[in-house]
């Protein structure tokens, strides 16, 4: 019997198609690999309306999305257009009026304590100057020295030095609170005068060097306590009235742009000291936020230009029997803050011997804000049967993996629902 096809011949047993053309070359296995190849299932009912309906739906469905993706990339493209124009402005400045702008984001410098760097907005800026001020005694030098510490463990090898016009620390006392990769030595002998020549040696090191992206701490300990060559040497004290605060109110402006440019924070230190009143109610007419009826020594200048401006106060005491260690509490807010929203107090812990403890101060920050339960035995909400005693929470930290995690999870979610959330403004979708 031959292959081929003739007009009237029916294919395969079973199906009814008839080939109504006249004779072709087409063999019966030829119409069988085709009929395979296309994957056509003969034996399936197809329901033309409802195909034709859901092609109209689909057809909808994908009318809408170009819609959406025409309005979507009509918005895109105005807002191209806006970054376009201000980008143009921008190089404008830069390329005929040698004016720039701030092109890149601060390189921030933790200080090693999780709430305080929650309020701060992640810590210090590089390229900027900060100030601590408070009354002696506060734990200003102590913080600032730490931040050194916690430095050079964050970047190691970047550059750090300490001008210490208090002589209010060494190296040893330096090293007590972390600053030991490298061991520094502070400069004593100082005036304000040398603080902005050893700022500009700083500036020159780092440009010959070839390390200016590179972030570098200089602490000022502290401003009220510098005095400048002309104060250092004259006989009548009436004379040189004012001219600190003359003086920095034309150094300081000067050389924030070279902080910015040789990424340096110039961390400083500063006293607060009582308002002088001329009258009965007269009260100081700037730094609203600081204590009552206090300012700082050195002019406003100080208060201008500081990137942030933290106040420092003893809030209480620690005694060795309940902590383990004597110590203080002290009460810190940013009075300024250009990287998060401002006065918002926490309270730090501190050791007279080791510094602030970033464990402890979380700790009564988790009390605080009834994360944990104290008594005669402590224990975390969300671990109740980690049972445990305010003076050997370092010891449960340090050896219970468990215990570790609860508390640093408390920890991160205290933060996120406290200081975070309710001082932040969601960006919309």
């Amino acid at each position: 019997m031959s292959d081929e096809i003739r007009e009237g011949d029916v294919i395969g047993e079973d199906e009814n198609v008839e080939i109504l053309e006249g004779p072709v070359s087409l063999t019966k296995e030829d119409i069988g690999d085709i009929l395979n190849s296309v994957k056509i299932n003969l034996d399936d009912e197809i329901d033309l309306d409802v195909d034709l309906e859901i092609s109209d739906k689909k057809e909808t469905i994908k009318k809408g999305k170009e819609k959406v993706e025409k309005i979507v990339k009509v918005t895109k493209t105005k807002e191209d257009q806006v970054q376009d124009l201000f980008e143009e402005f921008s190089e404008f400045m830069d390329v005929k009026v040698k004016i720039t702008n701030d092109q890149e984001a601060k390189i921030i410098i933790p200080t090693g304590f999780d709430i305080l760097d929650a309020i701060m907005g992640g810590g210090f800026a590089a390229g900027t100057m900060a100030v601590v001020a408070g009354p002696p005694g506060g734990g200003k030098s102590c913080l600032v020295s730490q931040v050194v510490g916690n430095f050079q463990k964050i970047f190691p090898g970047n550059l750090a030095a300490v001008l210490d016009s208090e002589e209010a620390t060494t190296t040893q006392r330096l090293y007590n609170l972390g600053v030991r990769n490298p061991r520094l030595k502070p400069y004593n002998d100082i005036s304000i005068e040398k603080v902005f020549k050893f700022l500009e040696g700083l500036c020159l090191f780092k440009e010959q060097k070839k390390i200016i992206d590179k972030p570098s701490i200089l602490v000022w300990d502290s401003i009220a306590n510098t005095l400048s060559e002309k104060e250092r040497e004259c006989e009548d004290v009436n004379s040189v009235i004012g001219f600190k605060a003359r003086m920095l109110s034309l150094l300081i402006p000067r050389y924030i742009a070279k902080l910015a440019k040789y990424n340096i924070l110039l961390l400083t230190v500063n006293q607060l000291r009582d308002a002088i009143s001329m009258g009965p109610y007269s009260t100081p007419r700037d730094l609203k936020f600081l204590s009552a009826h206090k300012n700082m020594p050195g002019g406003t200048v100080l208060a201008y230009n500081a990137f942030h401006l933290l106040e420092t106060k003893i809030g209480g005491v620690c005694k060795e029997e309940k902590y383990g260690f004597d110590g203080y509490e002290v009460k810190i807010k940013c009075v300024k803050n250009k990287l998060f929203s401002p006065n918002i107090e926490v309270i730090l812990i501190g050791d007279f011997i080791t510094g602030f403890s970033n464990l402890h101060t979380n700790y009564k920050f988790l009390s605080d804000n009834d994360r944990l339960q104290t008594g005669a035995w402590n224990f975390l909400r969300t671990a109740p049967e980690i049972k445990f005693r305010t003076k050997d929470v370092e010891t449960v930290y340090k050896t219970n993996e468990n215990f570790k995690k609860a508390f640093d999870d408390n920890v991160a979610e205290c933060i996120k629902t406290v200081l975070i959330d309710p001082n932040t403004i969601k960006e919309e979708d």
